[in-house]
C-alpha cells in the first residue's frame, strides 16, 4: 500500500500526453462554436463563498460541496457548477448592461460523490449561459449550438431529451411535499420502477389522477408526445409548458435540428434552479448524458437582478470517452548534440519549430552517445555529430535537414537560435 501523499484524491485523474492533447482540443473545438453563436467567455473563481451556492442548489446539492475557510473564518466552496457563479457575476458585474447576454465557458467544477465511488469529483465544463431572453427560440439556439459543437467534434449519433420542469411540477403539485420529494428523486434517478412503487403506496390518492401520474413520466416521442401531455395536464401551468413544447419545435425545425430532438416527460434535471424546457444529450456510444441544461428565469432574481435565462454545459470527461479524433498528433523530433554543436542544434529546432514540428533537443556527452536504434517509439531522432553533421534513420528529418543546409537557412539566421 503507497503513502497517502503518492496516491490521487479518490473521483479525480491524471492526464497527460495524447489523452490531455486531445481534452484541449476538445475544450478548443468547443469554444469555438460558442464563440461563432456569438458567446463571449467569462472566467469565475474556483472558490466562491457558501452562501453564493446556496442560492442555486437544494439542501442535499449543498451537502456535495467541497468546504473550506478562509482567514476570517468565512465559509468558501469549490464551485460544484458554473451557472451560479455565472448568475453572480451578471447580477454585480453586469448589471448595467443590456440585455441580452451570451456567455461562454471552460472550468473544472468539484462535487463530492459519496457513495458513488466511480463517479468523478472534479468535471470540466464547457457551457454557455444566454440571460435575458425569454422565448424558446432562445432555448432552441442552445440545443442547436450544442448540436452544432457536438458535430464539430465528429460525434456522428446523438440526440437530445427534452423534458419541461414547469409540466413536471405542476403533475406533482397537488400531492404531499414528501411525497413529491421522493417521486423527484425516482426521477432524477431514471428509476421509473421505484417511482411506480412508491405511487403504488398511496391508497389516497384519485385512482384516476393516481394513472395519469404513473403513465406520464413514460410518454417520449415528437410532436405525438406534446398532444399526450396535453391530454394529461392538470392545470393551466402544465397547459402553457405544452405550448412552449410546440414553440421550442418549431424553431428547432428552423434551425434544422428538430429530428435530433425529442420529448421526455420524466426529465427531471437535478438542480434547484431549473423552472422550464431542461435538455439531456446523449450520444449511442455512450449510455449516461454528454450534456445537460435548461431554462432557470428565476435565479438571477435571486442574487438581485431578475431576468430569464437559458442554458447547457458539456461534460468534457464524458467527451473524451465518445470523441474518436482530436487533434493532429505534431511530428515529434528528438535532437541530441554535443556542447560544441548546440548553436547548431537549437536553430535547426527554432527553424523545425517554425514550421510547427514538435522539438526537443538534449545535450549529450561523447562517452553517452546513444545510438539510433535505441530512441523511444513515436519519435523521430536525430544527432548532431561533432563534425556538425545530422544522423538520423528518418527519411523526412534528412530531407529537411539537406533542405535546411542547402538553402542557407543555418548561416542566414545568425547563429540566433530558439531553444
Amino acid at each position: 500500500m503507497h503513502p497517502i501523499y503518492l496516491e490521487r484524491p479518490s473521483g479525480t485523474r491524471d492526464l497527460y500526453g495524447q489523452q490531455l492533447q486531445k481534452k484541449r482540443w476538445i475544450e478548443q473545438q468547443m469554444i469555438a462554436v460558442f464563440r461563432s453563436f456569438g458567446y463571449d467567455l467569462i472566467e469565475t473563481p474556483m472558490i466562491e463563498y457558501v452562501e453564493t451556492f446556496a442560492q442555486g442548489l437544494h439542501g442535499s446539492e449543498q451537502e456535495q460541496l467541497y468546504r473550506l475557510f478562509d482567514r476570517r473564518g468565512r465559509t468558501l466552496a469549490l464551485r460544484p457548477e458554473m451557472t451560479t457563479p455565472v448568475a453572480r457575476v451578471v447580477a454585480t458585474e453586469f448589471a448595467h448592461v443590456a440585455s441580452p447576454l451570451r456567455l461562454s465557458y471552460a472550468a473544472k467544477t468539484y462535487r463530492a460523490e459519496e457513495g458513488r465511488l466511480r463517479e468523478p469529483v472534479e468535471v470540466t465544463q464547457a457551457g454557455i449561459e444566454l440571460i435575458g431572453a425569454l422565448s424558446p427560440d432562445a432555448d432552441a439556439e442552445v440545443i442547436a449550438l450544442m448540436a452544432t459543437a457536438l458535430k464539430r467534434l465528429g460525434i456522428e449519433h446523438f440526440r437530445f431529451a427534452i423534458g419541461h420542469m414547469a409540466y413536471l411540477q405542476a403533475m406533482l403539485a397537488p400531492l404531499q411535499e414528501t411525497l413529491q420529494a421522493r417521486l423527484r428523486q425516482a426521477l432524477i434517478d431514471r428509476d421509473l420502477v421505484r417511482y411506480e412503487q412508491i405511487l403504488a403506496q398511496e391508497s389516497d390518492v384519485d385512482p384516476k389522477w393516481l394513472e395519469s401520474l404513473r403513465e406520464f413520466p413514460r410518454i417520449r416521442g415528437g410532436l405525438e408526445a406534446i398532444d399526450a401531455a396535453r391530454e394529461l395536464a392538470l392545470d393551466e401551468r402544465a397547459e402553457k409548458a405544452c405550448d412552449e413544447w410546440s414553440e421550442l419545435f418549431a424553431a428547432l425545425d428552423a434551425y434544422g435540428v428538430a429530428e435530433l430532438t425529442h420529448v421526455d416527460l420524466g426529465l427531471y434535471l437535478d438542480h434547484d434552479y431549473y423552472t422550464g424546457i431542461v435538455i439531456e444529450g446523449y450520444a449511442d456510444v455512450l449510455g449516461v448524458p454528454i450534456c445537460f441544461g435548461g431554462r432557470y428565469d428565476g435565479l438571477l432574481e435571486r442574487f438581485g437582478r431578475g431576468a430569464p435565462a437559458t442554458g447547457c454545459v458539456a461534460h468534457v470527461e464524458r467527451l473524451l470517452q465518445t470523441v474518436e479524433i482530436g487533434s493532429e498528433q505534431p511530428f515529434r523530433i528528438h535532437l541530441c548534440y554535443l556542447a560544441e554543436q548546440r548553436t547548431l542544434a537549437f536553430s535547426f529546432a527554432a527553424y523545425l519549430r517554425e514550421r510547427d514540428y514538435a522539438v526537443a533537443t538534449s545535450r549529450v556527452e561523447v562517452q553517452e552517445l546513444p545510438s539510433l536504434e535505441a530512441q523511444s517509439i513515436g519519435e523521430c531522432f536525430g544527432m548532431f555529430t561533432a563534425g556538425g553533421e545530422l544522423l538520423t534513420e528518418d527519411s523526412l528529418l534528412q530531407q529537411i535537414w539537406e533542405y535546411y543546409r542547402s538553402s542557407g537557412a543555418s548561416e542566414t539566421d545568425g547563429g540566433k537560435s530558439i531553444c
